[in-house]
């Protein structure tokens, strides 16, 4: 989300990081443009209404081996898409679920457990992640499934 390095699933452990992803001090972090491109497409596709501008910060403070820099750095508090909603055809009906926000975080590393140790691999630390957040309208398992198949 911050830095240049590649994503690329099944790479070594820690061979795509630099000291931006892994928040060594003194760095200047430059936001990725194609993330926050498709994340207001992303709003426009659920109806959302899209901000000129969102914010993005540092949140949730947490003490995980895999987040290198101590802290997550979210859109959360101001994203850039709000209020939209997704409809759907559900047992001969359609169905209506509301979007509360569509917003950018970067993801975290990977833990991996060893026998006598376990090790952290940073290659997916600071990747753009979109998260898409709903509103309690999925009454049932089967109605979770029938929106995650929406073409």
């Amino acid at each position: 989300m911050w830095c240049g390095c590649a994503n690329e699933f099944g790479a070594p452990p820690n061979t795509h990081v630099c000291p931006v992803c892994l928040g060594l001090p003194g760095v200047l972090p430059v936001a990725n443009e194609e993330a926050l491109k498709l994340t207001a497409l992303t709003g426009f596709l659920l109806n959302c209404t899209v901000s000129r501008y969102g914010e993005v910060r540092p949140e949730r403070t947490t003490s995980y081996p895999d987040m290198p820099k101590n802290y997550q750095i979210t859109q959360y508090d101001k994203p850039s898409t709000l209020a939209g909603w997704v409809e759907f055809e559900f047992q001969g009906d359609l169905a209506r679920v509301r979007i509360t926000r569509a917003h950018l975080e970067e993801d975290v590393g990977k833990n991996f457990p060893f026998r006598a140790h376990s090790g952290v691999d940073f290659n997916r630390a600071g990747v753009p992640l979109m998260e898409i957040v709903s509103e309690p309208d999925l009454t049932s398992a089967d109605m979770a499934l029938r929106v995650s198949q929406r073409p």
